[in-house]
């Protein structure tokens, strides 16, 4: 064994990893890093899983897996650990189980990843599957074509080494070019033959295939198995070189490292989040260079072992530390919902599933030591079980007989023996194994849960609607709005209260703890991700203060979660991921010179808002506690109102604030962002007083939780205006830490979800007259009278009262138009040699005309964040227009724009909330193709989705019956009922799940207004 480092999490070069490796037969051996030797508690592993099993088998508590009577037969008191089925007869066994027709989540998985492993290889390094390069043909062989030179190697030995010596060389070399090492680690590595496919692409992303390189490629690739047992872990590490079924042989194995790390998943993921995890809170990550990646993968459905709460937190806390800028996931999920095929899946046909699942009794029997005869599988009959309410398959072993042993058990340190009696009864049932079927949509409702973001998923393609099995890629992006409920308690009851149902409050214990996180971060806290170009300059004093801005620090954190309430308070997270989002785009994606810049002529300056989201907040603060605002006072004249001038005549404008007509005569940059750091220390210092009983330091009134979720939503809403100003000009920088979108490979997913909906066209019917309630009652003269309360919602002064309406019949279009059937309407009627008129090309497009081309007359692109795409990329999108312009389409497709209350009949069957997947809140940066919605048995339509815009009315916004302006803010509404601005309603990608989940919100534009992310679907009369 290599010296210990003095530090050994402090990785070194990969020429020292070289260094330590033994050489045999020409080829390097591979190192496996023996966590189990290292732990300091491994001494006593084998105890600790001994004691384990024991205790699962002394308990007497009957649990019954579920709430139905159908579930009671099925009550169990005793557990086995499901580890004990992988012990090495177990993975022989567990092989066999997968060459089964019947099973069929590996089948589904390896094709998965057989078809589509080279956009997989790409992916889990952020390269683009368009990177032009050097490729040889071969790079997109499928995994079961094999190059005839490929041939298979005699077996090497391996070296085994402590975690501490390999710690010391885990990192990567430094970056060449725009090369970077790409970091694989495999969570339950196995045999390789799925993951054959995958590492065989990536080694054809190296330079040895891809040849000289001008776009961002991998320098080199490492792959490291984590397994439990040394044994399979000889046998991965030497597939990478030798194996030749699977598709893995010498060309992998020269070209991607191999290593091997033995233990838990738990200790696995700590070695990984102190040996190889880069990035650390506090230093900034370079966006603007390449640098070493890592890619967990976490294949086989593993997480269906878990809970829908035990995979959250897993995902969350687990796996969630292990997770930098530059880490993504690859997860296989279990979709399966067809409890037939699951059934057959976990009891095959063949009986290989029911030996796997009793050669636990022999393992168990071993390790507790016991002699031949006292346990043994014979004693023993498979029970599987789906249970359709949970969701998931159980396996039991029923005891054929009476069971007693006895078994001594060492407790303590004082090496005190115990004896401990086992009693099985005759017919009892042993629970082993849980697995769990989570839905697509299940699965995107953990990610949201655990803070995680699904980049892509790959799913088999049988089933493109409803999938049997999905691989996710996901990461922990720069900031999470939490979009979903917290998932419901649902689980194996206690017999006496199986029936009743389980009531959970919510736990709010760690508010306190977020007050204090804050705190530390207002009070030691520095700028995160901001480029070289757009560094800082401070002024040599500020107003009141000798020193410089505090910035957030905008690393994720697993307290920085936001919650989905619909206009409740918002709490001190909410806040801290909101700050987060805003920074993210104001001071990391708009350059430095880009801030006087006005990317909409009817819009301020981009400065502008920097400075009056502070203003506006703190205004409103100092009114509701009668105290001056924040110095310096000439910040609240200037920032206090923007502008939304008349299209037609810009001279008509509401009232607004006096600004500045030079750019000389603006705060600077460092000016604005010291007094935001001032209000953010403001409502922290608020929020830490809060409190509902008399004594409290800032007594929690219902008035002042209007301000606060008033000046809350006032700062999303304008993030949201920031976007789509920044949409319409060049020079603005991609989001960091978000992934960036593979437009090509995304492009052919969202094909083939348009093939798989084509049939799907049905308008969507209302026959007969609908009463539906608008708005909320939210009335803001009563907070005088009423006392605050968790539960009250807020709302603006347009969403109060609610009403009764009554709406005619009618029918809908399942999905808002297109963009490429908005070309094929400007379209129509034109001459070969004629142009499209500006007034049709919405402000979402670019269009060139071409006349010489024959072939490209038209081109056409879509304006992104991330820049111009084709429209052959995004022609499956919701096209976004004013509301003029889609009018214009709906009157030539023979019919008109919805009414407001027309398209909340829709969305009340459709509410945005429904799907974990619906496109708000930043789950992506731009929209997605819509999903339509399926005709249920009651003759509803449920299930779609707009894709990620809002959506124009042929409604005016007006006052409606006892609308009262607001008192705190009188001009919210009541400036715009002017007979131009229309009623839209739901949002997009860039409106939090807060106001998105709120049906009562209303939005309203202009009805030429063009550059709101926002379209339209077409309705007819009845």
């Amino acid at each position: 064994m290599p010296p210990q480092s003095d530090n050994p999490s402090a990785p070194a070069s990969p020429e020292a990893d070289r260094a330590t490796q033994d050489r045999r037969d020409g080829r390097s051996v591979p190192h496996i890093v023996d966590l189990r030797t290292e732990d300091s508690s491994s001494a006593t592993t084998e105890l600790s899983f001994r004691r384990e099993i024991l205790q699962g088998l002394a308990r007497d508590t009957v649990l019954v897996p579920g709430n139905t009577p159908s579930d009671r037969p099925f009550a169990y008191s005793k557990v086995i650990p499901t580890v004990v089925l992988y012990d090495n007869y177990g993975l022989e066994l567990y092989d066999k189980i997968t060459a089964v027709e019947d099973y069929y989540p590996f089948a589904t998985e390896l094709g998965i990843l057989r078809d589509k492993s080279h956009e997989i290889a790409c992916r889990l390094g952020g390269i683009s599957t368009a990177t032009p390069t050097k490729r040889d043909d071969s790079f997109f062989m499928n995994g079961n074509e094999r190059p005839e030179t490929e041939k298979a190697l005699p077996e090497a030995p391996f070296m085994i080494q402590s975690a501490v010596a390999l710690s010391q060389c885990s990192s990567s070399s430094s970056v060449e070019a725009t090369g970077f090492p790409l970091t694989i680690i495999e969570l339950g590595a196995g045999s390789l033959k799925k993951t054959s496919h995958l590492l065989r692409n990536v080694a054809r992303l190296l330079p040895a295939h891809t040849g000289v390189q001008t776009g961002e490629h991998l320098s080199e690739a490492r792959y490291y198995a984590l397994d439990l047992e040394l044994g399979q872990l000889r046998s991965t590490l030497l597939s990478i070189q030798t194996q030749e079924e699977s598709g893995v042989g010498p060309e992998v194995g020269g070209q991607v490292q191999g290593y091997g790390i033995c233990g838990t998943y738990n200790q696995g993921l700590d070695w990984i989040s102190q040996s190889l995890t880069t990035s650390t809170p506090g230093e900034p990550a370079q966006f603007e260079k390449a640098g070493p990646r890592k890619a967990i993968l976490w294949l086989g459905s593993s997480i269906g072992n878990f809970s829908p709460a035990e995979a959250v937190k897993f995902l969350r806390d687990d796996l969630g530390r292990t997770l930098d800028d530059n880490t993504r996931v690859l997860i296989g999920i279990d979709n399966c919902q067809i409890p037939e095929k699951v059934r057959l899946a976990y009891d095959d046909r063949q009986g290989v599933t029911k030996e796997f699942i009793l050669n636990a009794i022999t393992v168990v029997a071993r390790h507790l030591g016991l002699p031949d005869g006292v346990l043994s599988p014979g004693d023993f009959a498979y029970v599987s079980r789906y249970n359709a309410g949970m969701s998931r398959n159980e396996a039991y072993l029923r005891a054929k007989r009476e069971v007693r042993f006895e078994v001594s058990e060492v407790e303590g340190d004082d090496a005190e023996v115990q004896n401990t009696w086992i009693h099985i009864k005759a017919g009892e049932l042993i629970m082993i194994e849980r697995s769990y079927k989570f839905s697509d949509e299940d699965a995107h409702q953990l990610f949201d849960q655990a803070g995680l973001r699904v980049i892509q998923k790959w799913s088999d393609s049988s089933h493109p609607a409803s999938p049997a099995h999905t691989l996710y890629l996901v990461e922990r992006a720069a900031f999470h709005f939490v979009r979903t409920t917290a998932w419901p308690s649902a689980g194996d009851h206690l017999l006496l209260s199986a029936g009743l149902p389980a009531v959970q409050k919510e736990d709010n214990s760690g508010w306190q703890l977020l007050l204090q996180v804050w705190d530390k971060m207002s009070k030691n806290s520095f700028l995160m991700r901001v480029s070289e170009s757009h560094q800082l300059e401070y002024p040599n004093q500020y107003p009141d203060s000798q020193e410089k801005p505090s910035f957030i620090a905008l690393e994720s954190r697993k307290e920085d979660v936001s919650s989905p309430n619909r206009g409740r308070l918002p709490s001190m997270a909410d806040w801290i991921v909101l700050w987060k989002a805003w920074d993210t785009v104001t001071l990391e994606m708009i350059p430095r010179n880009m801030l006087h810049q006005k990317p909409i002529d009817l819009r301020h300056a981009c400065l502008f808002y920097l400075g009056h989201i502070p203003v506006f907040a703190d205004i409103h603060l100092s009114r509701y506690f009668k105290v001056p605002t924040t110095e310096p006072e000439w910040f609240a004249e200037i920032f206090e109102r923007g502008i939304d001038p008349n299209l037609d005549d810009p001279r008509k404008c509401h009232d607004h604030s006096p600004f500045p007509e030079h750019e000389k005569q603006w705060p600077s940059l460092e000016e604005v962002l010291c007094f935001r750091d001032k209000l953010r220390k403001r409502l922290t210092e608020v929020y830490r007083g809060l409190g509902g009983e008399l004594g409290s330091e800032v007594p929690l009134t219902r008035r002042l939780g209007r301000v606060l979720a008033m000046i809350y939503e006032h700062e999303a809403m304008h993030l949201e205006t920031l976007l789509y100003m920044l949409q319409q000009a060049t020079l603005v920088r991609h989001p960091p830490g978000f992934t960036m979108p593979d437009w090509d490979s995304l492009a052919r997913e969202w094909d083939t979800t348009a093939e798989s909906q084509s049939q799907r066209d049905e308008l969507v019917e209302y026959p007969i007259p609908q009463t539906i309630t608008v708005g909320r009652d939210d009335c803001e003269e009563e907070d005088s009278s009423h006392p605050f309360s968790e539960d009250h919602q807020y709302g603006w002064d347009n969403e109060s009262p609610s009403r009764r309406v009554v709406v005619e019949p009618f029918k809908l279009e399942p999905a808002p138009i297109t963009n490429q059937e908005y070309l094929e309407f400007v379209l129509e009627g034109l001459d070969n040699c004629e142009a499209i008129p500006d007034h049709f090309v919405p402000e979402s497009w670019t269009y060139v005309f071409h006349s010489s081309n024959e072939s490209t007359k038209h081109e056409v692109k879509v304006k992104t964040i991330y820049g111009r795409i084709s429209l052959r990329i995004a022609r499956h999108w919701p096209v976004q227009a004013s509301g003029s312009q889609l009018e214009r389409f709906a009157k030539w497709k023979g019919g008109r724009l919805p009414s407001a209350d027309e398209l909340r009949v829709y969305l009340g069957d459709n509410p945005i909330s429904q799907s974990s997947q619906n496109p708000i809140g930043f789950q992506n940066w731009h929209p997605l193709p819509a999903r339509r919605p399926r005709k249920e048995a009651d003759g509803r339509w449920r299930g779609g989705w707009s894709g990620g815009v809002w959506e124009w009315t042929s409604t005016l916004f007006e006052a409606h019956p006892n609308f009262k302006p607001s008192v705190l803010y009188p001009g919210y509404s009541k400036d715009f009922f002017d007979a131009e601005h229309h009623v839209l309603l739901g949002g997009s990608w860039a409106t939090i799940p807060r106001i998105a989940h709120r049906p009562s919100f209303v939005n309203w534009y202009q009805f030429k207004y063009p550059y709101v992310f926002a379209g339209a679907r077409v309705a007819y009369d009845y």
